[in-house]
């Protein structure tokens, strides 16, 4: 495991899929460890029309259960 106190931002991509759930709580537990969670982002990136409806809102709901910034990119 990497020393998360070295890192100025740690960041994590979210589809918010099934996957990206299991990261986004690992990421949480290992952050909380290393008591680094105000440089924890969440990055989105959007498809377009080929992501299902919801999707983005989705991904941020999951980020602000953790407390963590949220961005997305088009």
């Amino acid at each position: 495991m990497p020393d998360l106190t070295e890192y100025d931002v740690i960041l994590g991509a979210s589809s918010a899929g099934k996957d990206s759930q299991a990261m986004l709580d690992y990421v949480a537990e290992c952050a909380r460890a290393a008591d680094v969670t105000s440089r924890v982002v969440v990055l989105h990136n959007t498809l377009g029309r080929a992501e299902w409806p919801g999707t983005e809102g989705l991904a941020k709901e999951q980020a602000a259960h953790y407390g963590f910034r949220f961005e997305e990119r088009h």
